[in-house]
């Protein structure tokens, strides 16, 4: 997405994406430019991605407030330690789905997550010399289900091309209360390692995110009512773009291979890997509404937690 247009936060399955603010300032209000989408569209695809939700701009006594760039100490992102780790699930295969904004893994359960991590490095990036790109890159709650059944909280980067330059941010969104994402105050830069996670903590949620390669960690506490947490997705995503007026999945920006680690949710108290045998994983590739690969997500690791997705677009 580029910094002058607004990800606008279109749902059929699962996914989102985050613009730039309009001001500087630990956490910037919504901004015009549209959010990912919560969930990936699938494709092909009857009618258009949906527009984004209706709900008012939060209130200044709503709006989130980030921690210091460099957090304070026991500040950190993954989730806690838990008691025991599940191992992974042999010879379970993923279920395999064709999306058009989304491609990655999710986990769905019947029971509620409490917890998601997982850890990327920013990629290298191609941008056209003309037109805009964007990318998006994010952990999160409630996607697949879409704002208009369900909510979805999540946490990650984007980057935006205009005019062959790129732009990379840190951002998260709660939806349905929010009408576009909330640009974090991190400095980030192609080759940085990223780790961001989402605690469910009493009644509310706690989005770390961390750039490893620097130390700076940004947190926030939100609330996010009636969520379930059913699903867990772990995303590399193509934003939607254009919205109030007319919401288009974006131009997937050209990046090099994106590998995610320590692709763990907590579930019952007990950590498992995305293959974990207590849920059912799906993964997701991004294609064209004809049916053309856009972004593809590779086969899991022996531990279950580590996959890469490739920009396959020609």
């Amino acid at each position: 997405m580029l910094a002058a247009l607004s990800l606008c936060v279109s749902a059929c399955l699962p996914g989102p994406a985050p613009t730039a603010p309009a001001s500087a300032g630990p956490i910037s209000g919504p901004t015009a430019v549209p959010s990912p989408s919560p969930s990936p569209l699938v494709s092909p695809l009857a009618s258009p991605a949906p527009s984004p939700t209706a709900a008012p701009t939060p209130s200044p006594s709503a709006l989130p407030t980030a921690s210091p760039s460099v957090a304070p100490a026991g500040v950190q992102a993954g989730c806690p330690a838990t008691a025991a780790t599940n191992p992974v699930a042999a010879g379970q295969t993923a279920l395999h789905v064709a999306t058009t904004n989304w491609s990655g893994y999710v986990a769905r359960s019947s029971k509620a997550f409490s917890c998601i991590e997982g850890t990327w490095t920013l990629p290298k990036l191609t941008c056209p010399t003309s037109g805009s790109t964007s990318l998006s890159i994010w952990v999160g709650f409630d996607g697949e289900q879409g704002p208009s059944r369900a909510t979805l909280e999540q946490i990650g980067t984007n980057s935006d091309c205009a005019g062959g330059r790129a732009r990379t941010f840190a951002w998260f969104e709660i939806l349905p209360r929010d009408r576009f994402e909330r640009e974090l105050d991190l400095e980030l830069s192609a080759g940085d390692r990223i780790e961001a996670s989402i605690e469910f903590v009493g009644r509310s949620y706690h989005l770390v995110i961390e750039d490893l390669t620097t130390g700076a960690v940004v947190d926030t506490l939100e609330r996010s009512p009636n969520s379930r947490r059913l699903t867990a997705e772990w995303i590399v995503e193509a934003p939607t773009v254009g919205c109030p007026d007319a919401c288009q999945v974006a131009a997937l920006l050209r990046f090099s291979p994106i590998s995610f680690s320590q692709a763990m949710a907590v579930l019952a108290g007990r950590t498992g890997p995305i293959a974990d045998g207590r849920w059912t994983r799906v993964r997701l590739d991004l294609e064209s509404r004809s049916g053309l690969v856009k972004a593809r997500a590779g086969t899991l690791s022996k531990d279950g937690t580590t996959f890469s997705v490739v920009w396959h677009h020609r």
